[in-house]
């Protein structure tokens, strides 16, 4: 009797202990009092990113005002995962990890060994009518922009509708990104999203910032709509009502296969017994009838 009591003292703890398992740690909240007087960028209070650092796939648009006779320099490159663009006849050069001053720079010194500096806008007159050169990113003949910002991406997780890889443009906050994510799902907890942002190269430690959804869709509370930069993860977790029962299933789930498998055979077996016992028996003789005498008065 005492085994079973001890039994069943151990399966009351299993139980609870399950059931957290399933849960899950749960994100550590961080005062929106403290978050508030902080400077991190969010919604009113936006940051202006740093110059853009090209890399693979972003789109750069190159204009050459005056390049050889039949050689024309002009229009979009894409960036190769090799980091590099192709200038067509005049070859290729390296860009990946370069602002668009560095590449215009790089371009026109590249291009010093097809065009004459004077035509590259490198050479001007003074006050005094005497040649000056001009530095190579001051050129006005050579153009260098971004057409399409590809390679600066956030990420959304969870339980969206639609989770995924989005591209950046700078002006995206919380709010924006759920949005584009299609919504929560309806199996999301709504008081446990939380942003990661990881640390710079150098720095000490990454970001976990939570945030208050019913706040900023209900109570317009901007504080935790944060700006969305290069590289933020925005993770949405399951409610642990639901992420205790999917648990719970897995759990059942064997034995319910079993318990199936066994009833399945249990039910062939007692089939083909009833078949075999049917097979077994003798069929019981049927009554013949006389035949009719047709000189009978019935027969006619």
């Amino acid at each position: 009797m005492e085994r079973v009591r001890s039994a069943h003292r151990r399966l009351g703890w299993l139980v609870p202990l399950a059931v957290a398992a399933a849960c899950g740690c749960q994100t550590v909240r961080t005062p929106e009092s403290k978050i508030a007087a902080t400077n991190i960028p969010r919604e009113f209070s936006k940051t202006t990113m740093p110059d853009y650092v090209v890399e693979p796939p972003d789109l750069v648009a190159i204009e050459v005002l005056e390049a050889l006779p039949g050689r024309p320099l002009s229009g979009e490159r894409l960036v190769r995962p090799d980091g590099k663009i192709s200038l067509d006849f005049y070859g290729d050069i390296f860009v990946a990890g370069l602002t668009t001053d560095e590449i215009k720079e790089k371009v026109v010194i590249h291009l010093r060994k097809f065009i004459p500096d004077q035509t590259l806008g490198l050479v001007e007159l003074d006050e005094n009518g005497e040649a000056r050169e001009v530095p190579p990113r001051l050129s006005d003949r050579v153009f260098v922009e971004v057409r399409a910002y590809n390679s600066k991406y956030f990420y959304i997780l969870g339980d969206v509708n639609a989770p995924g890889r989005l591209p950046i443009t700078g002006n995206e906050t919380v709010l924006d990104a759920l949005n584009a994510g299609g919504g929560l799902a309806p199996t999301a907890a709504v008081n446990n999203i939380r942003l990661v942002r990881p640390a710079p190269p150098g720095a000490c430690c990454d970001q976990f910032l939570p945030v208050n959804y019913a706040a900023i869709t209900q109570g317009g509370d901007p504080t935790t709509n944060y700006q969305m930069m290069p590289g933020d993860r925005l993770i949405v977790y399951r409610d642990p009502i639901v992420r205790t029962t999917v648990f719970m299933n897995r759990l059942s789930e064997p034995f319910q296969t079993a318990l199936s498998s066994i009833l399945f055979y249990s039910f062939t077996a007692r089939s083909v017994r009833s078949l075999y016992e049917f097979s077994q028996r003798t069929p019981a003789a049927l009554p013949t009838r006389p035949p009719a005498n047709p000189l009978s008065p019935s027969a006619r």
